[in-house]
């Protein structure tokens, strides 16, 4: 939205030259804090090699009457007004990961295409070094060589919690367990510095119990991601008890600054989304053994009826089955509601190692 004018002939220049072609005066610079979109369309060009991720692009119009087209990386709507600027802060952050697994590795995907730099924590060398691994493999098909190397130099590993101190947020993703995420929450606030917000990646877990661990409540908050963060835009947020007004209303802002929408939901069990989608996947689980058609037929038919991207049951491999029998039965422990428990289908997979893509098999096969 940058645009330079003329101060003697009021004439408006969209690029930078030295002075006004005409009056030969030297041109001043005008920014607008916030424009309205006048119209928007989605874009999505793969290319070889690379994968095919959407994007927006907008006709927007600021109050001085300027006009400029954007790129944007999540979804908007005729109308919306952008601001520019506002987020310097969310974007400048230093991010602390805790946690090698799907999410962690997710969000450390996402955090280094936003150019954040990266503290990423786990629980021993050898699994952080598995986890860079995978994860550079991940930015090899969205990145050039250059951009990895530079990716790579905004991005630490360790095993030593202290490596949080330089941390602006740590975002916790550790298994879904209240122990575990209680430890490591523990842990990683035992280094950050004062004023610095730890944010809960959980599905649905009691934000006061885990709040219970900490020394600084109100600098906690709960930031849900969902698998792959670098591609769903939502984000659920919620706040405890003891939460801060700041810490509140920093979760929306750093949200919206990695091109998500937040969303804020009551400190309920599962929260918004999953409270809806455990019973689907469940009841998809209990097409299969009642053998009403086979897993391909049913993610086909609820795919195309519900319009949905996938299917339940290639959800569940995506998400893990492990991870999903942990959201149910947290649910039926907080609620009381035997209707959210896990169908026995579903507990058998999670009993032979059969947790989805990240175990090559679950309700599909994955080779490796």
């Amino acid at each position: 939205m940058k645009h330079w004018v003329c101060s003697q002939c009021e004439r408006d220049f969209a690029y930078e030259i030295s002075q006004c072609t005409w009056c030969r005066v030297k041109l001043s610079l005008r920014e607008p804090d916030h424009a309205q979109i006048t119209a928007i369309t989605e874009v999505s060009a793969g290319s070889v090699g690379h994968e095919d991720v959407p994007y927006w692009c907008a006709l927007v119009s600021a109050e001085d009457g300027s006009q400029a087209i954007v790129k944007l990386d999540h979804a908007a709507s005729v109308g919306d007004t952008l601001s520019f600027g506002a987020e310097e802060a969310a974007e400048l952050a230093v991010v602390g990961i805790l946690g090698t697994g799907t999410m962690g590795r997710g969000l450390a995907e996402l955090l280094l295409a936003r150019g954040h730099r990266v503290v990423w924590c786990g629980r021993s060398a050898e699994r952080l070094a598995r986890a860079r691994e995978r994860l550079l493999d991940r930015l090899s098909r969205v990145m050039d060589v250059e951009q990895i190397q530079e990716a790579s130099l905004r991005l630490e590993v360790s095993a030593d919690y202290s490596s949080l101190q330089s941390c602006d947020i740590v975002i916790e993703a550790v298994v879904e367990e209240l122990s575990a995420k209680r430890a490591a929450l523990a842990a990683a606030e035992a280094h950050m510095r004062s004023g610095a917000i730890l944010a809960t990646n959980t599905s649905g877990l009691p934000i006061d119990e885990l709040a219970d661990s900490l020394r600084r409540p109100g600098d906690f908050g709960v930031l849900h991601f969902f698998n792959p963060p670098t591609r769903m835009r939502l984000v659920e947020t919620a706040v405890g008890d003891k939460t801060s007004h700041e810490t509140s209303e920093y979760l929306d802002v750093f949200a919206r600054s990695l091109g998500k929408t937040p969303v804020r939901v009551a400190a309920k069990p599962a929260f918004a989304v999953n409270r809806a989608l455990m019973p689907l996947l469940n009841e998809a689980v209990r097409e299969l053994e009642e053998e009403v058609a086979s897993a391909e037929s049913i993610d086909e038919a609820i795919r195309l009826g519900l319009n949905h991207p996938m299917g339940p049951l290639a959800l569940i491999d995506l998400i893990g089955a492990d991870v999903v029998v942990k959201i149910m039965d947290n649910i039926v422990e907080r609620t009381g509601d035997e209707t959210y428990a896990p169908r026995p289908l579903l507990r058998a997979l999670v009993a032979e190692g059969r947790l989805g893509r990240k175990t090559g098999a679950g309700f599909y096969e994955y080779p490796r």
